[in-house]
């Protein structure tokens, strides 16, 4: 933090007047400001074998004598712009990865196993809050999952207001949607140097699409409608 600012972070307590010498993430905007710093220090490798979601930075490398030349770089940028990282925090040369719930292998992108755990053993949502953590917690997942608008229609019809009521239908749409969880499909790394064939459809409550390059999967899409966007539909 700028010697300036580091007044506007005082805090007292029991035990004193305290003021942050670095900047927290707890104050508004800090995160933002925090992606954007770091956005811009590795801007040159972003994509190419550097990805950064805050804190957290993945780079990946096609060989072993790559990744040196990469973790050269990669160490060098914080020591030049005086930021600083964790050792016991860090691993370096792994065949396999654990990044932001993904699992990371040279086969493709997988869900966290202790992620989809959690799903299995979620229990019958009591209120909309919970329905909504639990549809929070699938929806990040939501590329794993083909028809997932199709399969979770009626859970979400449960967040109108005044609508939430469990029955049969959504008992079953509640028991598929953990079951299509816990048997998605491994999805591939995208190789931009192939061709892609991008399958789509649609209908008139939503439209969906799959991306795929010799028979990998590197995604998968979807998107309901809202009400403007069914208007705007028939105009």
């Amino acid at each position: 933090m700028g010697e300036e600012d580091v007044y506007k972070t005082a805090f007292r307590t029991h035990l004193g007047h305290y003021e942050f010498k670095v900047m927290p993430f707890c104050l508004t905007n800090a995160p933002t400001t925090f992606q954007s710093l770091m956005n811009n220090v590795f801007r040159d490798y972003l994509r190419k074998f550097v990805l950064i979601f805050f804190d957290d930075i993945l780079f990946y490398s096609a060989s072993l004598n790559e990744h040196k030349q990469h973790l050269e770089r990669v160490l060098e940028i914080p020591r030049e712009e005086q930021l600083f990282a964790r050792l016991s925090k860090c691993s370096f040369g792994q065949s396999k990865v654990e990044y932001l719930g993904h699992i990371i292998t040279w086969e493709g992108v997988a869900k966290d196993p202790s992620k989809i755990e959690a799903m299995i053993n979620w229990p019958i949502s009591k209120s909309i809050k919970a329905l909504r953590e639990f549809l929070g917690l699938t929806g990040y997942y939501i590329r794993f999952i083909q028809s997932y608008g199709i399969i979770n229609r009626s859970l979400t019809s449960l967040l109108k207001k005044n609508a939430f009521q469990w029955s049969a239908e959504t008992n079953t749409a509640f028991l598929a949607l953990k079951q299509a969880m816990s048997t998605a499909p491994i999805l591939a790394l995208s190789d931009f140097t192939k061709t892609f064939i991008v399958e789509t459809d649609a209908c008139s409550t939503r439209i969906g699409g799959c991306a795929n390059a010799r028979r990998q999967t590197p995604c998968i899409l979807h998107q309901g409608f809202g009400t403007l966007t069914h208007g705007l539909i028939y105009l």
